[in-house]
């Protein structure tokens, strides 16, 4: 593992039952990346990710994240999920930040975090669930960055965003890696969206293929070659 290295995945494989979910997956994501790991649903995506959070051990290989990385995890938003607790966007933040950066922040750190986010400081005593999936998204991200990630990984971050509000939030993830020096991991399968934006494209389905450099694309043809297909 080099010392660039932020995340080293090695022969990572997992079963359920006779079901394989990943095989033989090794890569590695290097400081200040943003790499997107794309493919379709049942791909093992989210699996692996949980795997190199530390969620799940039960696994064989090796999923390390260098030491003293301050990792920041979006799980994918479920827009209508009627156990959330009914909390007002300035609480959402509040609770949201780690036990070492709680009490630390006053509104004036929480109405910078929504404007670096694109997001009025109106909505601060708006009830979070009164949000749209673009809104919700963008807060989710602004409530990440209070606690001042070096790593950020996102797992289907535009899975709950209608169509219009995507490119924008694609161009934000985007901003944030480049102007905080974050190390992003970008779970999707909206391959034609992830593909301008990504120093590094991963593609999985149980095993991973990963000739597919967004360099390899023309800028007029964004268009997923056919060893792709075949994976994805």
């Amino acid at each position: 593992m080099k010392d660039s290295t932020v995340i080293h995945v090695s022969n990572v494989a997992k079963a359920a039952g006779e079901r394989q979910l990943l095989r033989d997956v090794s890569f590695d994501i290097e400081a200040q990346q943003l790499v997107a790991l794309i493919g379709p649903n049942g791909a093992g995506k989210s699996t692996l990710v949980k795997i190199i959070l530390g969620l799940d051990p039960h696994f064989t290989g090796e999923a390390v994240v260098r030491e003293n990385e301050r990792v920041q995890y979006i799980p994918q938003l479920v827009l209508h999920d009627h156990h959330q607790l009914p909390l007002s966007v300035h609480e959402y933040l509040k609770i949201g930040t780690t036990p070492l950066y709680r009490g630390m922040h006053s509104s004036v750190d929480f109405v910078s975090a929504l404007k670096h986010v694109g997001v009025s400081e109106t909505v601060l005593s708006q009830s979070y669930r009164s949000l749209s999936g673009g809104e919700r998204q963008r807060v989710a991200i602004a409530r990440a960055l209070l606690a001042q990630p070096t790593v950020l990984v996102l797992d289907e971050p535009l899975a709950a965003v209608d169509y219009a509000s995507r490119p924008g939030l694609y161009e934000l993830i985007r901003h944030l890696q480049t102007d905080h020096g974050l190390t992003v991991l970008l779970v999707s399968h909206d391959v034609d969206s992830v593909l301008p934006i990504s120093d590094r494209v991963l593609c999985l389905n149980v095993t991973l293929h990963t000739d597919c450099h967004p360099s390899v694309f023309s800028d007029t043809h964004l268009q997923v070659p056919s060893s792709i297909e075949h994976h994805c």
